[in-house]
């Protein structure tokens, strides 16, 4: 996944509302939440680099 792509344009603002629908005493809930976010980010980019 691109930074400039459609794919990252959906991402984004979905991961961002999650985050802060998230109340602010449950830090860990957020930390877990950017941790899957951006595994599922690099994976999502994997497949553009095999041949």
């Amino acid at each position: 996944m691109l930074f400039n792509s459609l794919d990252f344009a959906i991402f984004l603002p979905i991961v961002f509302v999650l985050y802060w629908c998230i109340p602010k005493k449950n830090i860990n809930a957020q930390n877990i939440l950017i941790v899957v976010a951006s595994y599922l980010f690099m994976g999502g980019g994997i497949g553009d680099f095999y041949l």
